[in-house]
């Protein structure tokens, strides 16, 4: 396989991405994370009381808007909803698998053994499996990023760029970081002034006025129950929340959660053999690199669920592409493994929340078979978490914002 034409390397990774898929289709519990349950919970609560309440602070309004048109359609031609948001999920995962292999293939001597060190990093595959938002956010932030670099020439770029962006940060407000560097990229490596400014301009616009149509909603909610009376009192919504951390519990979290993205064994090999690997940090590689330092910075700040760092994780791979040491196809073997079986070091009192951390080696069931297992005992009382997730968030939020 090292030495076959690079679309091997994409056929070969879409269909045992099915094969992986597969169960979690069949089984159609949507996540293990109940952020994915607070998603039907903002649907719910709109339905029911024409209120729109985020699944969690600040809102994520493009994929909650797709989550609750994907409900509504499985109700039309009754189909499952579990499993057609899945599908929604599937698809943007092979879509974003195929993304990537076009960076890769628009670089000359690359190793597309490290394109699928990406597409079967646990953590990517839990993340697309999952009906969350990050997969969206991430696909469109860097199919702007793939324009802006090797599609500048097409017609109607300007506004193809900052229809993807406004997707992008519409869905998860971090992905500004997408923004920024293409801004960057474009008024300091390209010197296209007025390209920038058309792109900031149409962005900002767009992204700002979508967030107003569901925020005034929830405003004037607010104001009707005399919480709020001004605008600006909407500010806490950008409160960050789990902040109390110490510095050392904070870092501990940062580096500890970066882990699962190639196993316990991968990250090993990976840090033993970083000196080795051939990093790209010229012309277009440098803003990579910038992602990769802003989405690492940005995640510093909250240091919550792995899944944040995807757009953290695929820049970095991209930047290691020309790599081709013996120790890549060691990694890739370890990645796909952790899959299903994994050295683990540490263990934590609870999952996502974890305030206590021991440290001992054992050999543990992988990340991805962990999360499928985890997801369908949480799916169990699957029904029971919809309707607990509507009670709660509006419990959460009828008094204002639950992270002031």
């Amino acid at each position: 396989m090292l030495n076959y034409k690079p679309r091997i390397y994409l056929y070969f990774s879409t269909i045992l991405t099915f094969i992986f898929f597969f169960p979690f289709f069949l089984k159609g519990n949507i996540g293990s994370d109940w952020d994915s349950y607070a998603l039907f919970g903002t649907f719910k609560n709109y339905e029911i009381l024409k209120l729109y309440i985020p699944s969690r602070p600040p809102g994520f309004p493009m994929y909650e808007l797709i989550v609750g048109l994907i409900i509504t359609l499985s109700d039309l031609i009754h189909v499952s909803k579990e499993q057609l948001l899945l599908l929604f999920q599937f698809g943007l995962t092979i879509s974003f698998n195929f993304l990537i292999y076009c960076f890769f293939k628009r670089f000359k001597n690359d190793n597309f053994l490290i394109y699928l060190i990406i597409v079967f990093s646990p953590i990517y595959l839990i993340s697309g499996f999952s009906v969350i938002d990050y997969f969206l956010g991430s696909f469109f932030g860097f199919l702007g990023i793939y324009f802006t670099m090797f599609k500048y020439e097409i017609k109607y770029f300007n506004l193809y760029v900052s229809i993807f962006l406004f997707i992008s940060i519409s869905t998860r407000l971090s992905n500004l970081i997408f923004l920024i560097v293409i801004l960057l990229y474009q008024s300091i490596y390209r010197k296209t002034y007025i390209s920038s400014f058309k792109i900031f301009l149409i962005t900002l616009f767009a992204s700002s006025f979508f967030y107003y149509l569901f925020y005034s909603n929830l405003f004037s909610f607010y104001q009707s129950e005399e919480i709020y009376s001004q605008w600006s009192d909407l500010i806490c919504m950008l409160n960050l929340t789990n902040t109390d951390h110490t510095v050392i519990d904070r870092l501990g979290r940062f580096i500890l959660k970066q882990v699962p993205f190639l196993g316990t064994v991968g990250t090993i090999l990976f840090i033993g053999n970083f000196l080795k690997f051939k990093i790209a940090l010229k012309k277009e590689s440098f803003y990579i690199f910038l992602l990769f330092i802003f989405f690492q910075l940005s995640f510093l700040r909250l240091p919550t669920e792995e899944g944040h760092l995807i757009p953290a994780f695929v820049a970095l791979m991209i930047l290691l592409r020309h790599s081709k040491n013996r120790a890549v196809f060691i990694i890739l073997i370890s990645v796909i493994l952790s899959n299903f079986i994994d050295l683990k070091f540490f263990e934590v009192d609870k999952v996502d929340s974890a305030s206590n951390i021991t440290f001992a080696i054992k050999v543990e069931k992988g990340f991805l078979l962990e999360d499928y297992e985890l997801r369908n005992s949480i799916g169990e009382k699957k029904e029971f978490h919809y309707e607990n997730s509507q009670i709660t968030l509006y419990d959460a939020w009828s008094k204002g914002c639950p992270n002031k």
